[in-house]
């Protein structure tokens, strides 16, 4: 601590007071510092303890594991969205050339009436067909409304096949050549859908994503079945018969 000693003996010394009694009782040190807080010490910086630094430590650790769990999870979600977008667009490429291949049944059915019995009534039947084919989720949805179409279809080929007048048939051709590229592009669309639900699946079971998947609602998608041949495209032979 310092004080004004120097300053208070002058002042005495003016005063004629040269007694040392009078010196000591009237002499009160004046203090031009403050006493500094318990513990600390003048000009010396606060310093933490072991404990306060490990706290402040185990806060950011926990920090950046949260924002790591966040990032996870919602990238991961972003993704699935995404790759669920490309699956129901693939699928509306299905349902697309589906409808179309019914555009070319009345036609077909109407040139070959002559030569086949139909069992119902054709315009009915695709009628089903359609709203059966815009309404179908899945693959599996989608073949049960196409039965009786594909059924009726398969029947026009071996009519068309075995009549010599419809191969002949410049019209008949033209039409059968239409089924046969919008069957090609059935079959196209069929696996591009496969390989979208495949990429989708795969990444929804894939860890962590199997979690995420799990806590947003996100389930496998069905796969379309191959079917007899479907690996060989459908060939037909309009060549006239000598």
């Amino acid at each position: 601590m310092q004080y004004n000693h120097q300053n208070y003996i002058q002042r005495m010394y003016q005063q004629g007071g040269n007694n040392s009694s009078d010196y000591k009782s009237n002499y009160q040190p004046q203090y031009i510092n403050s006493t500094p807080p318990p513990g600390q010490q003048s000009g010396q910086p606060r310093r933490f303890s072991p404990g306060c630094l490990g706290g402040a430590a185990a806060v950011i650790v926990v920090l950046v594991l949260i924002i790591m769990a966040v990032s996870i999870i919602f990238g991961g979600r972003n993704n699935m969205v995404t790759k669920e977008i490309a699956v129901e667009n693939a699928w509306a490429q299905v349902q697309d050339v589906y409808q179309r291949r019914l555009d070319l049944v009345p036609n077909l059915a109407e040139s070959a009436k002559g030569y086949m019995k139909l069992e119902k009534d054709i315009f009915k039947a695709i009628a089903e067909a359609r709203s059966g084919i815009q309404s179908a989720a899945n693959p599996s949805q989608l073949e049960n409304a196409t039965k009786d179409i594909n059924s009726l279809i398969r029947d026009i080929k071996v009519v068309v096949e075995d009549t010599p007048e419809l191969k002949a048939s410049e019209v008949v051709k033209d039409l059968m050549t239409q089924l046969e590229g919008t069957e090609n592009r059935i079959a196209v669309e069929r696996m591009r859908y496969n390989e979208a639900v495949k990429d989708y699946n795969t990444y929804i079971r894939l860890f962590p994503n199997n979690f995420v998947a799990s806590l947003f609602g996100f389930t496998p998608k069905e796969f379309f079945e191959a079917q007899p041949g479907a690996e060989t495209a459908p060939e037909i032979n309009l060549e006239l018969e000598e």
